[in-house]
């Protein structure tokens, strides 16, 4: 069932032929601006920006992520007078990078979720949550839904891949005790941005504990679990409201569904395997305070602990980690790029003029409003598939400013929550909205923004509290 009229169909095809022609003009109008500053030479200083607007741009027009940042690493390599060959030794220098760090424990991440898919990890996890909270009432079918959610994004790091494994196994429990297609949708999409926030290795977690050098254990104290609460217990009454406030019902054909069974004993053994280990290693972890580096062993060593257990010999669990790393190759390559982006960008003297711009007036401004705008700027800028992105790209340019004004990591890692991943749940449709929906077979979107909106303003609410109390 679709909710999209003849009229509004019409008017996406005709701003999607609009999309090339502004993306091509944009690119050229950047690429005249940067020929005119490299044949001035010097510093560009705020002119230095234009390729990150450009990036900016792109994306929010719909062009690949990947192919944005090429564009924008172009326009800064132009700017900079940056020859082939230098640009080639700086993207050498960006493969040993932080950021390219980043990127290779997201594609070790993704394998180790396609390791807990193939050995039926996955799927017995989630058995034994939904086993152990119970199925017999409407309010426990809806915390097994949510915490299997949260545990299973969290673990694999994927809200789209964890939550597609989840809805065959939940949708016909849910449809057999009364819950319909948009709640469920609610609850997965609440309880899934919810894991992102806290699962250990998470492509969100891992980017930010990289920007603010906070521990995993800092980093949820201070950010993680505050934010994550606010979204789970949103999230869980927006949905019973949603479920008061819509006609849809899942079918009989939903409910007599036979969910999928996977449950032998070599899948037990591999969820309990992989549970363990995976916990041991983040208590360890914590402990020792161990930095965003430390997930290449956790992702390699979990791997490796739970294809075996599950029965996989060791050469089909390196199938596995290939199969699942090459799904987010692209991720990799955008991060490989970003770095000298950012670099060139640097060299402009973009970075260090705003801040010399800003400097005067930050005692003015003060910590809390400063926090809050930036808040605000990731609400108005959110880029499909660029949420890890996103925290690089504004620590870089205003995590100066942040330590100028005295804010601590903790606090700066709120902010930067609040403007990579609480954007996901809105303010306007995005991909992950839409996904989830599809997932739980709901049809309204009008309900899903609504349940964005709730978690967005109470997490609003929240950053302000904190901010005031924290600076």
């Amino acid at each position: 069932m679709s909710t999209t009229t003849a009229a509004e169909t019409a008017t996406a095809e005709k701003h999607a032929g609009r999309a090339p022609v502004i993306a091509a003009g944009g690119f050229a109008v950047a690429l005249v601006i940067g020929i005119l500053l490299a044949m001035t030479g010097g510093k560009a200083g705020l002119w230095g920006l234009v390729p990150i607007g450009l990036y900016a741009l792109l994306a929010v027009l719909g062009v690949d992520v990947v192919l944005a940042t090429i564009g924008a690493l172009v326009i800064a390599a132009v700017m900079t007078r940056t020859g082939p060959i230098p640009l080639g030794a700086q993207m050498a220098t960006s493969m040993g990078s932080l950021v390219a760090v980043i990127g290779m424990i997201i594609l070790l991440g993704a394998g180790l979720g396609r390791v807990t898919q193939e050995t039926g990890a996955a799927q017995s996890l989630i058995r034994l949550v939904m086993g152990g909270i119970g199925l017999n009432t409407r309010t426990r079918v809806q915390l097994g839904i949510m915490v299997s959610s949260l545990i299973l994004v969290g673990a694999l790091g994927t809200l789209a891949g964890g939550n597609a494994i989840l809805a065959p196994i939940v949708i016909p429990v849910a449809a057999r005790t009364g819950w319909r297609p948009p709640a469920v949708a609610a609850m997965l999409h609440a309880a899934g941005a919810a894991g992102l926030m806290t699962g250990p290795f998470t492509p969100p977690v891992v980017t930010l504990m990289a920007a603010t050098r906070l521990s995993y254990g800092g980093y949820l104290l201070h950010a993680g679990l505050p934010v994550a609460a606010v979204t789970m217990v949103t999230g869980f009454f927006m949905a019973r409201w949603i479920q008061r406030h819509t006609d849809q019902e899942y079918t009989a054909a939903d409910a007599a569904e036979t969910e999928p069974q996977t449950g032998d004993g070599a899948a037990r053994r591999a969820a309990l395997v992989f549970a363990l280990v995976l916990l041991a290693l983040a208590i360890y972890g914590v402990v020792e305070k161990a930095t965003y580096s430390y997930a290449l062993i956790v992702m390699i060593v979990t791997a490796a602990a739970t294809g075996l257990a599950g029965g996989l010999a060791p050469k089909k669990v390196l199938e596995a980690v290939y199969a699942g790393a090459a799904r987010l190759i692209w991720l990799f390559l955008l991060f490989w790029m970003l770095d000298p982006m950012l670099a060139l960008i640097d060299k402009t003297g973009a970075f260090e003029t705003v801040f010399a711009d800003l400097k005067p007036i930050l005692p003015d401004v003060g910590p809390w409003l400063f926090l809050m705008l930036i808040v605000f700027l990731g609400y108005m800028q959110a880029v499909p598939g660029a949420a890890v992105a996103q925290v690089v790209v504004v620590n870089k340019l205003f995590g100066p400013v942040a330590a100028a004004l005295g804010i601590a990591p903790g606090v700066w890692a709120v902010a930067l929550v609040g403007t990579s991943q609480v954007d996901q749940l809105g303010p306007l449709p995005g991909a992950d909205m839409i996904g989830q929906m599809g997932l739980a077979r709901s049809s309204s979107l009008r309900l899903m923004l609504f349940n964005g909106w709730a978690i967005i303003t109470a997490n609003t609410a929240l950053f302000a509290m904190l901010f005031w109390m924290l600076t």
